[in-house]
């Protein structure tokens, strides 16, 4: 596949048919501000967690 093709097909879902991209937004977007901080050996959210695979979006027709 060369190199356009290969855009295209990344702008399709922009990788989120293969993971949880939602729960990355709520930490970044929505617990705390999106602000990561360690005080007295506790945080407030964790600073990175692996994304999980789910299933592609749902098709509305």
């Amino acid at each position: 596949m060369d190199k356009k093709g290969k855009e295209r097909e990344d702008l399709q879902y922009e990788g989120k048919d293969e993971v949880f991209m939602d729960v990355d937004r709520f930490i970044n977007e929505g617990m705390a501000g999106g602000t990561v901080y360690r005080f007295h050996d506790k945080t407030n959210i964790e600073e990175a967690r692996e994304f999980e695979k789910e299933e592609p979006p749902n098709v509305i027709e």
